[in-house]
């Protein structure tokens, strides 16, 4: 049973998503990505156990009449989309396996994702597009990206990834505040802890180049 929470400054100390709104907390898990099959495990376990929940989540919206925050949720939707967009342009282009690595960890777990958060809005009665979710950023980045040379490619691709995953977790957590303490507040948890295991892939990457 989710616990109610009217603000995310009182958020009670036993609040399993409080970490949304405290920050980040000292990870565990240090060796999470010290090999590729590593983080994909973990990514797996996230999207699969995304699925059963945005299942419960429709379910539940449909029995309570909860308002949802759908224009917080739709932006969130168009960074997706950008990331996304960024990964399959570098796809063909990028050299290093660090690189491949996040872009392809990228395209995976957003993609998934993103039809999990589409399906939650749209129980909510607001029609997506693939159109819809486009942007002038995401047009503005990629052709940056196009425009880069070989030596630089990766490097670009990963800081406006990192930038952009940055942006990216902000908007969640901004979106979860004022969310309803139902539904929405356990999508977008999930939604929080992917892009943090994405953002933390990237600085590797960084690292590596």
């Amino acid at each position: 049973m989710l616990m109610s929470v009217s603000n995310a400054d009182n958020l009670p100390a036993e609040n399993p998503y409080s970490f949304i709104v405290n920050g980040s907390q000292k990870q565990r898990r240090s060796s999470l990505f010290s090999n590729q099959t590593s983080f994909r495990k973990k990514l797996l376990v996230i999207l699969g156990g995304g699925l059963v929940l945005i299942i419960l989540i429709v379910i539940i919206s449909s029995l309570f009449s909860s308002k949802t925050n759908t224009q917080s949720l739709i932006t969130i939707a168009e960074q997706q989309n950008t990331l996304i967009t960024l990964a399959t342009s570098a796809e063909a282009t990028a050299s290093q396996q660090a690189t491949k690595n996040l872009d392809s960890n990228i395209n995976l777990a957003l993609t998934s994702e993103q039809l999990q958060l589409i399906q939650y809005i749209e129980s909510a009665g607001v029609k997506i597009t693939s159109a819809s979710l486009k942007t002038s950023q995401a047009a503005t980045l990629t052709a940056q990206l196009s425009a880069a040379s070989a030596n630089n490619f990766d490097s670009l691709y990963v800081q406006l990834t990192q930038s952009q995953l940055t942006s990216y977790i902000a908007s969640i957590k901004q979106a979860y505040v004022s969310s309803d303490p139902t539904g929405e507040k356990v999508l977008l948890s999930n939604l929080y802890v992917s892009a943090n295991l994405l953002l933390k892939n990237s600085n590797q990457a960084s690292a590596e180049l």
